[in-house]
């Protein structure tokens, strides 16, 4: 059942007709290694480690063709592989956790930049404690970017018109450089924007640079009780 053969030409083998093939190793922790001929110097390609629980340590590249999957678990859940146009890591059970435990290091994803080289376009800075976004971001119609617990604030566009929205609590527009305003620009109706009114940082005051108007029975109020009063009736 078993029959090893020399072609004389070409190649050995190792033919088995019987049941499974085993090839087996009695000395307490030693190895079994597969050595080959690359271009003249002698190569452990592949070593059993057996005084370390059997690890297999390769020492060449692994290739596997189009479709051919490594699988991972005892239920093969997850599998890495390449289909001659797209590579696909899958995860068939639990989370997919991508974890990086050195310290103060980063978990970096790169892509084409656009000029024949790559860039980092996403980087979880594991020094800083935060994610660092290195290219645009984009938000098709109607898919919200959404902040807090029970995201309360959101921000999106619907395919017409865009949304600041506030579900709890104040809302909060904040100028912390010294002296530095809050503009708030709009159309100036002849193609171009302008600067409607502003919260001058410097000057301490709120200055509008168009004309405002207060609709029928809106007034204007002033003094801390609104004792003085401007208004239209219609």
């Amino acid at each position: 059942d078993i029959l090893l053969k020399d072609n004389g030409t070409q190649f050995g083998t190792i033919a088995n007709s019987s049941s499974d093939l085993k090839i087996i190793s009695n000395i307490q922790d030693k190895d079994i290694i597969f050595r080959g001929n690359d271009g003249g110097t002698f190569l452990d390609a592949l070593t059993l480690d057996m005084s370390d629980a059997g690890t297999a340590t390769f020492n060449h590249d692994i290739k596997l063709n189009d479709n051919g999957r490594v699988k991972f678990g005892d239920g093969g859940d997850m599998s890495i592989y390449h289909n001659a146009t797209d590579t696909y890591i899958q995860n068939a059970t639990g989370n997919l956790i991508i974890e990086n435990t050195l310290d103060d290091k980063d978990i970096i994803i790169k892509s084409d930049d656009g000029s024949g080289g790559t860039a980092a376009y996403i980087t979880l800075d594991g020094s800083a404690v935060l994610t660092q976004f290195d290219k645009d971001t984009k938000h098709t119609d109607s898919v919200e970017a959404t902040f807090g617990n029970s995201t309360d604030l959101r921000i999106a566009h619907n395919g017409t018109d865009s949304f600041i929205t506030n579900n709890t609590g104040d809302l909060y527009f904040n100028q912390l450089a010294d002296d530095k305003d809050i503009l708030f620009r709009s159309d100036d109706g002849s193609g171009g924007i302008a600067t409607y009114f502003f919260l001058d940082g410097s000057g301490t005051r709120t200055q509008f640079e168009q004309h405002s108007r207060h609709t029928d029975n809106i007034y204007a109020a002033f003094g801390s009780d609104a004792d003085l009063r401007i208004f239209h009736d219609g």
